[in-house]
């Protein structure tokens, strides 16, 4: 009987902190980073985030007025497909073996999910596609926000600062994307369930002055908190 209601008593303490953590979860999704947010300042370019479901990727126009991503990746070696003449990239990051190997949501396996969560010292790759039309929002979640020069070039230097560089200071391909579009790159960071891939969305927007949630481990509160702005 005493062993019964001992286990009893460590069930009801366990309940309440899985409970109590999903709380904080909660609160911290639905709460923004800046609870005063004011974005009127001079916006310039449009920027763009898409929910994969999975992983979340950031958007951005090949040229603007200051900025060149060709001078940063030979874009025409971004994917399999050589002949394209891409208009915007999208960037993610994430664990090298789960985000080669998962495509889409009918990809996971749980050995990999398990290894990109709690195995120390993962090694990480940086997503690139290439468009030359954006997504249409008829058929993926992509939300647009306005963001002024400098906070552009904020965002893309810290973009920038994600990839892996050769000796001779060149970004190092390591593999083909999900399509001929697409390339991976060795990147910098480790990947694990406290730093994952939205992770980084959200401290790549943030540096951009844009509202994220607190807590942004999932792709879905970083949606949430964007608002379009773009005319």
């Amino acid at each position: 009987m005493i062993l019964k209601q001992k286990f009893q008593k460590k069930c009801k303490w366990l309940l309440i902190a899985v409970l109590s953590a999903f709380m904080i979860i909660f609160i911290g999704a639905l709460t923004p980073t800046k609870l005063f947010y004011n974005s009127s300042s001079p916006c310039n370019v449009n920027i763009y985030v898409i929910n994969g479901g999975v992983h979340s990727d950031i958007i951005l126009p090949v040229k603007t007025q200051k900025h060149d991503w060709n001078d940063f990746i030979p874009i025409e070696e971004i994917g399999a497909d050589t002949n394209q003449q891409y208009k915007y990239l999208s960037f993610g990051w994430g664990e090298h073996d789960f985000y080669i190997n998962t495509p889409s949501v009918a990809d996971i396996k749980i050995h990999t999910v398990i290894k990109a969560l709690f195995y120390p010292n993962n090694t990480s790759v940086m997503h690139v596609r290439g468009f030359k039309n954006l997504p249409d929002k008829k058929y993926v979640d992509i939300k647009c926000v306005r963001i002024s020069y400098n906070n552009y070039l904020r965002l893309a230097g810290f973009i920038q600062r994600t990839f892996q560089l050769d000796n001779t200071g060149r970004v190092i391909r390591i593999a083909n994307g999900y399509n001929a579009y697409g390339g991976f790159y060795g990147a910098t960071g480790s990947y694990s369930i406290l730093i994952n891939c939205n992770n980084w969305t959200a401290e790549a927007l943030r540096i951009a002055n844009v509202n994220t949630p607190v807590w942004s481990g999932l792709s879905a509160p970083i949606m949430w908190h964007l608002r379009n702005n773009c005319t």
